[in-house]
């Protein structure tokens, strides 16, 4: 069930299958397992909890298990300046746009999978806003997700990842790679997501 907060809204939660293709990564790592021990180890324990139990893909886990896991990812696995985290970003991007191609079968243009995008993340994210497509064009690429102020800096870089990497798996050349240029974190309305890219 999706839980409320003590004033009636609701509170962000993922779907299992968000944290299941992020425990993928980590243990397709050299020394994985061991490394994935690691992660959970530096996880605060009530997380920590919710990930050693078998996470299943269409059930809901609270927003702060995906974002004590994506960074714990980063501390063990990088410097812990979320850098890692756009590496996961780049990962997630990769098996989502491959899963796509073989969907539509044909060459799909950025905006198609930009929107693609828009879509994947209402099945991932739950009472976590909306991503919408404000430009594909390659000189000027802009999303953003508004209604989601509770979106973790980790989480951010990783969406940095994700949309830089979608481009790149669609053969096309990354000029500008996606930087958040506007964010709640930071007074703005929104976040904001721009890059440049050409055929």
């Amino acid at each position: 069930m999706v839980g409320s907060d003590s004033a009636g809204k609701d509170i962000p939660r993922v779907k299992g299958a968000s944290l299941l293709g992020f425990f993928k990564y980590v243990k397709e790592q050299p020394e994985g397992e061991q490394k994935m021990a690691r992660v959970l180890a530096t996880m605060p324990a009530e997380s920590a909890g919710e990930c050693r139990k078998k996470v299943i893909a269409v059930a809901e886990y609270p927003y702060r298990v995906f974002v004590d896991y994506i960074r714990a990812c980063d501390r063990v696995l990088g410097r812990g300046d979320l850098a890692v985290c756009r590496q996961l970003g780049e990962f997630a991007a990769m098996h989502d746009v491959r899963s796509f191609l073989k969907m539509v079968k044909t060459e799909p243009e950025p905006g198609d999978v930009f929107r693609a995008a828009s879509l994947l993340w209402k099945n991932y994210h739950l009472h976590s806003g909306r991503l919408q497509v404000e430009d594909a064009t390659p000189e000027h690429s802009l999303l953003r997700i508004h209604d989601f102020p509770q979106m973790d800096p980790a989480h951010c870089r990783l969406m940095e990842g994700y949309f830089t990497s979608g481009l790149r798996e669609l053969q096309r050349e990354v000029l500008e790679e996606f930087h958040e240029t506007r964010c709640p974190s930071r007074g703005d309305p929104y976040h904001e997501f721009a890059g440049k890219w050409r055929e």
